[in-house]
């Protein structure tokens, strides 16, 4: 009897966990940043399907009054891979800050959906290709 009731329950938390994970497209997005930058779970540990990004649980995640990811700060932690389009899902991002760190591949297209973003920091890396020319045409990004 102890037993199934154990089982049930870590089935209701598993699914509990899903369903925040699904229904919070921040989360989402964040953890799919977390897998392409630290697929070793080496430097963002703090990052968890169970965490709160607004609760400071998330190491360099800052949101603003309304509860929404407003800051990654993560320059100089070792991350490395590919900037994930998944940025994208952070719709009121205003600063990212990923300098000095060992990111390569190309800067994802979709950063230009980040209409709130006025810094932008991918220097020092090893990033390739050409910069999106939609970037340019980002209104509140600062040079």
């Amino acid at each position: 009897m102890g037993f199934s009731v154990l089982v049930l329950f870590s089935i209701i938390v598993f699914l509990a966990n899903l369903i925040w994970v699904s229904g919070n497209a921040e989360l989402r997005a964040l953890m799919d940043i977390k897998s392409s930058l630290d697929p070793g779970n080496h430097f963002l540990s703090s990052w968890t399907v169970n965490g709160n990004p607004c609760e400071d649980s998330f190491e360099g995640v800052a949101c603003n009054d309304k509860g929404l990811v407003a800051n990654i700060s993560l320059q100089g932690k070792g991350l490395y891979g590919k900037l994930s389009p998944a940025i994208a899902g952070l719709k009121h991002l205003t600063g990212l800050y990923l300098h000095y760190n060992s990111l390569n591949g190309e800067i994802p297209r979709e950063i230009a959906n980040l209409t709130e973003l006025s810094d932008l920091y991918l220097n020092v890396n090893h990033l390739s290709g050409e910069i999106p020319p939609e970037i340019g045409k980002m209104e509140n990004l600062q040079g």
